[in-house]
């Protein structure tokens, strides 16, 4: 037997173990899970926040935008079939089309009027809301002053109790504020001048988020403060759970975490007798400029207007179907054209390049979905599409890179994603409240040349020059990132990744040598 077969049998085994692990994950995620059922004579969900920016481009942050009235009116037809209410948050933009056609519908309305820091805008804003609220009283329940206004620190308490009391001497319709709990009971003297209190209660947002098996234990404690702090309606304005998105602490997203969390909780407010409004009807990918991929999937429909999960039965978190077995089989025929044409002659190293291969088969269309969840630009695609590019060339460059002919495009993905780890430790560092866990972009390269190589005892990656130093960036500012958000399992496990990768980058080529 050949003395090198063993570091290719290590180095097939290692890619084996890691394949296994990735399809055990890919199982559980697509094996249906019982959860609660709501009665399915509940009859429709009391209310959900209504905002069109659903579609590529689309966002309020665009002053030139206008949503048709025909967009509107299809919008509001959809969200009838589960809904009695919607919520606006503004009625600039076309959105002044949404009671009237609310009322078609047989959907109320809880109108908002949009508070920021500009007064001339504010005034417009509110004057409009005030106007359409008259006009339309039979569908407008409630008139909703200024949304987290005190959050953002764009308006003082007094100055939002003078809007508020603006609106309640120009209209016969409840007046309200909406901001986050903690925030009302900071201000407890604006409930003098709303005619009912309107919360909001978000697990997954909290300072302290809260895991999914306590979220609607912590709505139902801070439904009691709150209701023991104000005698006035409550109100739970926004409450939801995310999709997709970073996982923070023990709060993770997902569509399975979404379905429970809703489920449980619609069950709980007609347990409680709780008035509620849901966050949100449909998906905004626009808000993932704002708060990172999780932002933007908040729905109960997506961009399509599809619904994500059943209110009854059981759910899967995944739906793949067969494309991991096609994926992987595609990485396998790709790794055999690649040993050919790099005249791999070994039979134990052809082997263990097609068992690479079908790993890299599987995290391929994992790896697209995440880059198409989280790149919110031209540019973000470019960036993360040239990182993960530049781990495929990695992989493919193995049979030349084992004769010792790396070539200089395989030294530039190397820089490439040293670059990109390190870029990656930084962000997550010094911004990392918004920012996703990037294992994909770097999983395929991290055992290829972290674990596989270092267990084979093969050469090293090509010397790069600045090779310690973006190791170094990468590592401190992953470890950073780690202890700002120590309690969450991901921060360590990609602690755990760029250590691997940063020693890939470091190794000695005396300790790898064959």
């Amino acid at each position: 037997m050949n003395r090198s077969a063993p570091r290719w049998v290590r180095l097939a085994l290692v890619h084996a173990f890691v394949l296994v692990l990735l399809a055990v994950w890919l199982w559980q995620r697509n094996v249906a899970q019982p959860l609660a059922d709501v009665p399915a004579d509940a009859g429709p969900l009391q209310c959900v926040s209504y905002a069109p920016y659903y579609r590529p481009g689309e966002s309020p942050l665009q002053p030139d935008f206008r949503v048709t009235r025909e967009r509107i009116d299809a919008d509001l037809a959809r969200l009838a079939e589960i809904s009695g209410c919607v919520r606006l948050y503004s009625v600039d933009q076309g959105l002044h089309h949404v009671p009237e056609l609310a009322g078609k519908h047989g959907l109320k309305v809880l109108l908002g009027a949009w508070i920021g820091g500009d007064k001339a805008k504010n005034d417009r804003e509110l004057a409009q809301a005030i106007e359409l609220a008259n006009r339309h009283p039979d569908v407008v329940r409630g008139l909703i002053v200024g949304n987290e206004v005190l959050l953002r620190r764009e308006q003082t308490p007094d100055a939002m109790r003078a809007y508020i009391e603006r609106a309640q001497a120009a209209t016969n319709v409840p007046v309200t504020y909406a901001d986050v709990w903690e925030f009302w009971l900071m201000n407890k003297g604006l409930a003098q001048s709303v005619d009912f209190v309107t919360v909001h209660v978000l697990p997954y947002w909290e300072d302290e988020p809260q895991p999914i098996d306590r979220a609607i234990a912590h709505v139902e404690e801070v439904m009691k403060t709150v209701d023991a702090a104000f005698d006035k309606p409550l109100l739970i304005g926004e409450t939801g759970w995310p999709s997709v998105g970073k996982q923070r602490d023990g709060a993770r997203p997902g569509v399975l975490e979404q379905a429970r969390y809703l489920r449980e909780f619609v069950i709980a407010a007609q347990t409680h007798g709780w008035q509620y409004n849901l966050i949100e009807a449909f998906d905004q990918p626009w808000k993932r400029r704002l708060e990172g991929t999780v932002g933007g999937f908040w729905g109960l429909l997506d961009s399509d207007g599809h619904a994500k999960f059943a209110w009854q039965g059981p759910l899967a978190a995944r739906v793949d179907g067969p494309q991991p077995l096609v994926a992987g089989a595609a990485g396998l025929a790709l790794a055999l054209v690649l040993s050919t044409l790099g005249r791999v002659r070994r039979p134990a190293a052809t082997v263990a390049f097609a068992v690479s291969g079908v790993l890299a088969g599987v995290i391929a269309p994992l790896q697209f979905e995440y880059l198409a969840l989280a790149c919110r630009s031209p540019l973000e695609w470019a960036a993360m599409g040239v990182v993960a590019a530049a781990g495929w060339l990695m992989w493919a460059a193995l049979p030349w890179t084992l004769h010792g002919r790396p070539g200089e495009a395989v030294r530039l993905a190397a820089r490439v994603l040293l670059f990109g780890l390190a870029f990656s430790g930084l962000l997550l560092a010094v911004d990392g409240r918004y920012r996703d866990f990037p294992f994909l972009l770097f999983l395929l390269p991290a055992v290829q040349w972290g674990v596989a190589a270092a267990a084979a005892r093969l050469a090293p990656l090509p010397h790069l020059p600045e090779g310690k130093l973006f190791a170094a960036v990468a590592v401190i500012g992953s470890a950073v990132a780690w202890l700002a958000d120590w309690r969450n399992p991901l921060a360590l496990a990609w602690l755990a990744l760029t250590l691997v990768m940063a020693s890939a980058f470091v190794a000695d080529p005396e300790r790898r040598s064959s």
